[in-house]
């Protein structure tokens, strides 16, 4: 799996063991304080004919997680995460404070049980935290937070927030299935990998309430530029999340592939509004080939969208449908890297559009930290400097023949520093 194999990779790269866990497990009936985090700092300016100035970004995050552990090695824990964001541009100027996972979990032979407030699966695979389960990536970027990957959102906090708006809609699409990421409350279980390199995960979600966790406080202003806005969507209740994953491990390569399915039933709108539910597919593959060369394709596609159904429409809906591929190449502290997207579905607009997207980016990083030990012992620390050009065209019908499109860059440029 990328972001996992990604770890690993880099670890290779400077010769060191890269720990699942860097602040070790507790010994048998004893509890210990297990505490992570990062801060990115990013400038960006974009370029594009709504061109809006440059622009920073500022992002800070703590995780404290209490672990208990058994005498039969199971592992007990509560997982809690603390998010204060804010960016300042022409385009967007904001601040958020606000509590994105908190849970509780159980991990041990059996696999890990989890309930809480936090995204589907995985963001917590046992003990080590890559991303969701995805086959395409940037790990020349920030690796939490808002980050360069297919999906990561990161460019997308310098753009006027309509155009920030429909392009979000349509990331997901070829990264993961929908509503991967939704952060209401939920059960989830993990299977053990088994000998043969196989695993599962499937989490149950009553009703989707807090798309992004616990809002403590925020603000701030936008810019507009004229296009038809996403519309809530509203809930969906009885949400199930499915997964199968294959990885085989050898000293030359490493490859992943696998399967991740979304069921969700619409509830109906504010004035009786029938919706669609969701079924949503998607499936990858990527492979590493002597620990420096990473490849990942990935695929998405939805037969049920949830949009509301128009009964005096004689327009067909559209099936959404995405693709990502990625390549990037690491050379000691270095990482080379980019990917492309496409990516099409009707717009989440209150009169739908047929909206087509394509992205393009490219990114070089250097990681400064060689000895990893910036805060002493019992952490494990990056300092990395990283740089992207991210380009994107947005074709819809909403668009008149002399607009044709709306497309532009954004240049960027941050420093990032993680401890675990």
């Amino acid at each position: 799996m990328y972001r996992i194999s990604k770890a690993v990779l880099c670890g290779a790269a400077f010769g060191v063991a890269v720990p699942a866990q860097a602040q070790s497990t507790p010994p048998p009936g004893q509890i210990d304080l297990s505490v992570s985090g990062f801060h990115n700092v990013v400038g960006a300016v974009p370029v594009s004919q709504d061109a809006t100035g440059p622009g920073v970004l500022s992002e800070s995050e703590v995780e404290l997680s209490p672990l208990y552990k058994t005498t039969g090695s199971t592992i007990v824990g509560l997982r809690g995460v603390l998010n204060l964001n804010g960016r300042a541009s022409r385009a967007q100027s904001r601040w958020q404070l606000a509590v994105p996972e908190i849970s509780a979990f159980a991990s041990g032979s059996f696999g890990r049980i989890e309930i809480g407030e936090r995204a589907g699966f995985p963001q917590s695979l046992v003990g080590f935290t890559p991303s969701e389960i995805a086959f395409t990536a940037a790990p020349f970027g920030p690796d939490s937070g808002s980050r360069l990957d297919p999906d990561g959102r990161l460019p997308l906090r310098f753009l006027p927030s309509d155009l920030a708006g429909r392009i979000n809609s349509l990331t997901y699409l070829g990264y993961a299935a929908r509503l991967y990421d939704d952060r209401s409350p939920k059960v989830i279980y993990l299977s053990p990998r088994t000998r043969g390199g196989v695993y599962g995960a499937i989490s149950y979600t009553p009703r989707t309430s807090r798309s992004a966790g616990f809002n403590l406080g925020d603000g701030g202003r936008d810019l507009v530029i004229g296009l038809d806005e996403p519309v809530p969507q509203g809930r969906f209740h009885d949400v199930v999340q499915t997964a199968l994953v294959w990885n085989h491990r050898t000293e030359a390569l490493d490859l992943s592939t696998g399967v991740t399915y979304t069921h969700a039933n619409a509830e109906r709108g504010p004035l009786g509004d029938r919706r669609r539910g969701i079924d949503s597919i998607s499936g990858g593959v990527s492979a590493t080939l002597h620990d420096s060369l990473a490849l990942g394709v990935s695929a998405t596609y939805d037969w049920n969208s949830g949009n509301f159904i128009d009964p005096g429409s004689t327009r067909r809906p559209a099936n959404p449908f995405g693709v990502v591929a990625s390549a990037d190449y690491i050379q000691g502290p270095w990482v080379f890297g980019g990917y492309y997207q496409h990516a099409h579905a009707d717009s989440l607009t209150a009169t739908a559009h047929r909206d087509t997207l394509d992205i393009g980016e490219i990114g070089v990083s250097y990681l400064t930290d060689r000895n990893h030990d910036l805060l002493g012992t019992g952490f494990y620390t990056d300092l990395k400097l990283f740089a992207a050009a991210y380009y994107y065209r947005l074709r819809s019908d909403e668009f008149d023949l002399t607009t044709g499109a709306q497309r532009g860059a954004v240049l960027l440029t941050g420093v990032r520093f993680a401890f675990f």
